[in-house]
């Protein structure tokens, strides 16, 4: 709840107190202890002083200053306090006119294999997928994306929406097996296009499917083909990424001390290529992982990005913020009479 009072997200010139004539009345108390306070002065022990040297420096005591400057503060943030403050803070996210975008990730078995880089390591190729797209996913602001995850069969692991934090928690949460070690391309599609139709989204909004895939369709009731043409009806583009080599690939074994396996993998070129083709979209290719960085730029410069309206603005109670900070100075004015700057009585 404290981070929809983001102070970074104020609007400084919208700042206004619903009490004014409480906050008037509360600053004039503070003024009237102020006079006070400066009348008594500090409480101190009279010592009687062997001259007149050092009269003015004496006669400023700079941990009572600090002590009553913290003490009228707080007392006059509790005034603010009192008086109601409000101010302007936008609608989180802003609002874009631009492009809905599914995220279609395999996560069959064939993703263990350890022909990927990620930082100077050894890695499988669902790690460095779930690391490029989470940087694709950053990059796209203002978007409405979602995630499809698919293996022998394909689900819904984030919705569409403009929160990237979902998208990027659920991408995280990804891993291999979770739905079987096949790969249904077929029904990650038809997934994919179906969370696009009920999306909600403007009429004239782009509609795309990041499909990102290192396997041969070998699971699931529909076909690739036929799912993408059902895709192009709804007016959805596909951009298919096949990531990984061909042939024998190291895999990693599950457990520590098993040895390391090797399978033959292998690309279907073909089936992404008319899956790109026929909505529309383009195929790639990685083989490596900076390739797959590479795909991850040329589509983001494929898909334009949405232009953003203007923020809208509702008011929220900047109370809390007030009291805080007012308690704050009288912790602080606490930590310096009794511990930093101990005073006597």
């Amino acid at each position: 709840m404290w981070r929809t009072w983001a102070l970074s997200a104020l609007s400084a010139r919208a700042l206004r107190v619903e009490s004014p004539a409480l906050l008037w009345l509360g600053l004039a108390l503070v003024c009237a202890v102020a006079l006070v306070a400066l009348a008594r002065g500090p409480r101190r022990l009279r010592v009687p002083s062997a001259g007149a040297g050092g009269r003015w420096l004496g006669a400023l005591d700079l941990a009572h200053a600090a002590s009553l400057a913290l003490r009228l503060g707080a007392l006059g943030l509790v005034a603010l306090t009192l008086a109601r403050p409000v101010g302007l803070v936008p609608e989180n996210p802003a609002a874009g006119s631009g492009v809905d975008l599914v995220i279609a990730l395999d996560a069959s078995g064939s993703m263990l294999a350890l022909d990927a880089d990620l930082d100077g390591h050894q890695a499988t190729r669902l790690d460095l997928a779930k690391r490029v797209v989470s940087d694709f996913v950053r990059a796209r602001s203002g978007d409405r994306i979602g995630l499809v995850v698919f293996g022998e069969h394909a689900f819904t692991q984030c919705p569409l929406t403009v929160d990237h934090r979902l998208v990027l928690e659920a991408i995280d949460r990804v891993d291999v097996g979770i739905v079987g070690d096949a790969t249904a391309v077929g029904e990650a599609i038809g997934l994919a296009t179906r969370r696009l139709r009920v999306a909600g989204g403007p009429p004239d909004a782009q509609r795309v499917v990041v499909l990102v895939t290192d396997g041969r369709h070998n699971s699931g009731k529909l076909a690739p083909k036929t799912a993408a043409e059902l895709a192009k009806l709804d007016g959805v583009r596909i951009h298919a990424v096949g990531v990984g080599t061909s042939g024998l690939v190291p895999f990693a074994q599950p457990g520590e001390g098993m040895p390391m396996r090797f399978e033959r993998v292998d690309l279907d070129r073909e089936t992404l290529q008319l899956v790109a083709d026929t909505t529309g979209g383009q195929f790639f290719h990685a083989r490596r992982p900076d390739d797959l960085r590479a795909v991850a730029d040329a589509i983001d410069r494929l898909e334009a990005r949405p232009q953003l309206e203007d923020a809208r603005y509702r008011h929220a109670s900047l109370a809390p913020f007030t009291l805080a900070l007012a308690l704050f100075l009288l912790g602080l004015e606490g930590a310096l009479a009794h511990g930093l700057v101990r005073r006597l009585p």
